[in-house]
């Protein structure tokens, strides 16, 4: 067993604190009929190793906020993850929040096509209208062609 000599300085190694590294989260939103200030759920990967259930996504005075997955203890509830540092919470929550927008805008845009397609006539009634416009057309008279055959 080797042992390091540290008499010289005699001050502990300090780290020097760096910037949170980015994660790579993946985000899955399900948008839900609000039911008091709850709006959503999320599901999180993380650097494609980890999968965190249970996020909710509810609305307060300040706007958007996230909750952590969380578990009832006796009369108590306890968050089952949370993030260590501050940036990690920030990344994590303002990932998901984006997320909830994502998911907003798609169900938005999913609802002004239905309601597009609804004022457009269905393809059978365009069918129908293109047969009545035919049917009333006036015949022409056979060409020589046409008599030939």
């Amino acid at each position: 067993m080797s042992k390091v000599n540290n008499t010289e300085t005699m001050q502990p190694e300090v780290q020097e604190a760096s910037a949170t590294p980015a994660m790579k989260l993946d985000v899955h939103v399900r948008p839900i009929a609000p039911v008091n200030n709850l709006l959503g759920f999320a599901n999180v990967t993380i650097n494609d190793s980890f999968v965190v259930e249970g996020f909710r996504i509810c609305s307060g005075e300040k706007g958007l906020y996230v909750n952590m997955p969380s578990t009832k203890d006796g009369d108590n509830w306890r968050d089952t993850f949370k993030p260590i540092t501050a940036e990690a919470r920030r990344q994590l929550t303002g990932a998901i929040l984006d997320g909830y927008g994502l998911a907003i805008e798609r169900m938005q845009a999913t609802l002004d096509a239905s309601r597009g397609a609804a004022e457009r006539p269905s393809v059978a009634d365009a069918l129908k209208d293109n047969a009545d416009k035919v049917k009333n057309q006036p015949v022409k008279a056979a060409g020589k062609a046409e008599q030939s055959r």
